[in-house]
């Protein structure tokens, strides 16, 4: 159960602790703010230096004011602040939103200053919002709330904003404004002292008056509690994340592929994706996400019908579709056949169909119709010529008229202006997004497929069908009574067996330069001999593998070889393996654990030339079924791993099955630090892991 944050968000009544009439006072405007918002509520202003501000009544301390005020608002010096929340929390009042600054954003002695802040927050049990914030904003029905120094008041949404930054969140409550979009809460959380946005997420969750989340992060307060918040809220409700700047990941450890190619923004975007989060990149993209997602339609499926006036537009918009692996079928013989009975002859009855200049509101009404019978969605795109023959604003009505009576499926509109007609207020009153560019609205659309695949996907981690992390762990507690830093090959191949992996066959040589009988039967030729050495990376370099071995006489040599390779490379303790050899396509994971996410999975192409390919992806455990195949498929090079030139395709289930059991074995084993299976070889029988690095 999360924290109760009702009075926070709906106060009754609310303090403002350092109101002054004073036209440049932060506190004065919140003040102003107040009451120009329409606050049902009583207004208790706080300055011992005035008896009234504003017209109203004025008390000189927190300990004047009434009992049971539910709110208080802090806008005072830094070095009072201390004092006002310990004056709050005696006198009752548990909801705190806190202006001013001056705390770990401003150097150690705003360091400590915030950590006595949180001492008093943890003795009082207070719901704080801040410091360093510009406050909070309540919009619906009940409640008209404005507790921040906010110019812009965005009313009739359903939008619930997070924000970290209080200017970008102005920035954006002004263009929400000039985009008609409304919020129903916005919060800026400045320094999260005390609440962060998983106590929002946690209360937005089950409030009625939401439809979408967005955020607007720089970081994570933590990462492991906003995961499951946020798998659960996206599947009732899109949540919506701009996420900029770059995590304090860990210093990548040399040895490891997945250290060095594993950039923290990767990470985040593999993160957000399996949250079930839409992440968007700029303002822009964020506008257009959220007109799209305000009305709360999803379509079924991934079919559009194009409607325009404007031939050269209904092609960009088709192309753009095609883009996003959207559909744009052919329209049946029958749906041409009633298009042709009301439309010029001059029309295009395909998809797009083009109803060209002269198009009125009943074509644009009868076409859409029709249209929408055998698609899951429109894009309507409408720029009124300079000869029409009804009014624009009447064609805007039948568009509404049509998406009303078809309200279980998006209607999107393109005007090819950014001018704020008439025409266009009538289409966002009814909700529908509309915008100026037609690869726009297809954005728009694709982030509603997006939204949709996320519901779709069922988000429980389901458990391996073999996982034995005692034993595994048994391994691990042998190698370091012995005092390796790291894994052998037969070591690391223990415990990727007791996770069901597959490893490629192998046998040491122990004495003398000819194994037994029994090991080259079981391997064959041709056959690869290497040095192994939890100590040993990079063999290739260093001339510690050596490959297509065809006989025995060859097989006695290498061995002598790599030899005289280990006596050279010192007292690593290396040892002569030979592995049978494997053909396939060579892949490459990994696994390390990040500062903030905790285990993370890499997938991609592997062998010598990982480095320089650097097509990798990753994945941060738990690993469902669903999000590793999606991870598996969303390499570049996907389609090498498909049938192509003779070649069978890969297992997938095998390449699936390997990433979501090392996402399970770096959440059992977090005393493995780094993994490294490259390469990997893969064909349509499976896949086996050639080479292992595994330490500590």
């Amino acid at each position: 159960m999360g924290r109760d944050l009702s009075r926070l968000l709906s106060p009754r009544s609310v303090a403002v602790v350092g109101a002054s009439p004073k036209p440049a006072s932060v506190a004065g405007e919140i003040l102003r703010n107040l009451k120009c918002c329409g606050f049902s509520g009583e207004i208790y202003p706080v300055n011992p230096k005035y008896e009234d501000v504003d017209g109203i009544r004025c008390f000189p301390n927190v300990a004047a004011l009434p009992e049971n005020v539910d709110l208080g608002i802090l806008a005072v010096n830094r070095d009072l602040v201390l004092g006002a929340v310990e004056d709050c929390g005696r006198r009752g009042i548990r909801n705190l939103v806190i202006i001013t600054a001056g705390f770990k954003e401003s150097g150690p002695e705003g360091v400590a200053r915030e950590v006595a802040l949180r001492t008093l927050i943890d003795r009082h049990d207070l719901n704080v919002v801040g410091p360093n914030c510009m406050g909070i904003i309540r919009s619906i029905r009940d409640v008209q709330l404005n507790a921040s120094f906010s110019r812009w008041f965005p009313q009739g949404g359903e939008i619930g904003f997070v924000s970290q930054s209080g200017s970008v969140g102005e920035t954006l409550l002004e263009c929400f404004e000039d985009a008609g979009l409304g919020v129903s809460l916005f919060v800026n959380l400045g320094n999260r002292a005390g609440l962060s946005e998983n106590d929002f997420l946690e209360h937005l969750e089950n409030d009625p008056a939401c439809s979408a989340v967005f955020l607007y992060l720089e970081s994570f307060a933590n990462p492991r509690e906003f995961r499951p918040l946020v798998e659960r809220i996206s599947r009732r409700k899109p949540v919506v994340v701009l996420k900029v700047g770059r995590t304090e990941a860990g210093a990548a450890a040399v040895a490891s592929h997945t250290g060095s190619l594993a950039s923290p923004d990767a990470v985040v975007d593999a993160f957000l994706q399996q949250c079930g989060a839409l992440r968007v990149s700029t303002i822009q993209e964020t506008l257009t996400a959220l007109r799209a997602l305000e009305r709360g339609i999803l379509p079924r499926d991934d079919r559009v019908v194009i409607l325009t006036n404007a031939g050269g537009a209904g092609i960009i918009a088709a192309d753009a579709c095609e883009k996003f692996g959207i559909e744009v079928p052919a329209l049946s013989e029958d749906t041409r056949r009633r298009l042709a009975e009301f439309l010029p002859p001059e029309a295009g009855l395909g998809n797009p169909i083009d109803m060209i200049a002269t198009a009125g509101a009943s074509d644009y009404r009868r076409s859409l119709e029709i249209g929408l019978e055998e698609t899951d969605a429109a894009i309507v795109i409408f720029r009124p010529p300079l000869v029409l023959k009804d009014l624009p604003e009447a064609v805007a009505d039948g568009i509404v008229a049509v998406a009303q009576s078809h309200a279980e499926k998006p209607v999107l509109i393109c005007t090819l202006s950014d001018e704020a007609t008439e025409t266009v207020r009538r289409l966002r009153t009814a909700k529908l997004p509309v915008y100026a560019m037609p690869e726009t609205a297809v954005d728009a659309l694709s982030v509603l497929n997006r939204a949709r695949s996320v519901r779709e996907e069922g988000r429980l981690a389901e458990e391996l069908a073999s996982a034995a992390p005692s034993a595994a762990r048994a391994v691990i507690q042998a190698a370091r009574a012995a005092g390796q830093q790291g894994l052998y090959f037969d070591q690391g191949a223990e415990i990727l067996s007791a996770y069901g992996v597959s490893v490629c066959p192998s046998a040491y040589v122990e004495k003398g330069d000819r194994p037994g009988r029994a090991v080259v039967e079981s391997l064959g030729f041709p056959m690869v001999a290497k040095l192994d050495s939890p100590l040993l990376f990079h063999r290739f370099e260093r001339g510690a593998v050596l490959t297509g071995i065809k006989n025995e006489t060859e097989l006695s040599g290498a061995i002598r070889e790599l030899r005289k390779v280990a006596e050279s490379l010192g007292p690593i303790g290396a040892r002569v393996m030979l592995q049978k050899t494997l053909v396939g396509r060579e892949l490459i994971y990994g696994l390390q654990h990040d500062p903030s996410f905790g285990p993370v999975a890499m997938f991609g192409i592997g062998g010598t030339f990982v480095e320089a390919l650097r097509d990798v992806v990753f994945a941060v455990a738990p690993i469902t079924l669903a999000q590793a195949e999606r991870t598996v498929r969303s390499i570049r090079a996907f389609r090498l791993l498909e049938a192509f030139r003779g070649q069978e395709a890969v297992d997938l289930s095998a390449l699936v099955g390997t990433l979501q059991a090392l996402g399970r074995l770096g959440a059992d084993l977090p005393e493995l630090r780094e993994i490294d299976l490259n390469p990997v070889i893969a064909d349509a029988r499976g896949a086996a892991v050639v080479d292992i690095l595994m330490n500590f």
